[in-house]
């Protein structure tokens, strides 16, 4: 019998989204789950990061007091983004109120 070399899935599932053409909406997602750990405790339980699309990052705000404040951190959590996900090409956060005005 043939010695059979394994390979781990996480060592496959970078050149299958490749050849598939999911390997930037995989690291656009992978965006949504470090969301959390980028804006801090306090924040990540008031904002939600939704979707990524074409650059922009879209995250939902509980109040809209809250989306004044993150408009002057937009740079600072760019920066933050762009360290923990380098190949996800993020040009802007579009912030969004959830309530009714």
């Amino acid at each position: 019998m043939a010695d059979r070399k394994f390979t781990r899935v996480g060592e496959l599932l970078p050149s299958i989204l490749s050849k598939l053409g999911l390997e930037q909406r995989f690291k656009e997602q992978q965006i949504l789950s470090l969301w959390p750990a980028i804006v801090g405790e306090e924040l990540a339980a008031r904002t939600k990061a939704t979707r990524v699309d074409r650059g922009i990052l879209y995250v939902h705000v509980d109040h809209g007091a809250w989306m004044q404040e993150l408009h002057f951190m937009e740079q600072e959590l760019l920066r933050r983004l762009r360290a923990r996900a380098p190949g996800v090409k993020l040009k802007r956060i579009q912030f969004s109120s959830k309530e009714k005005n």
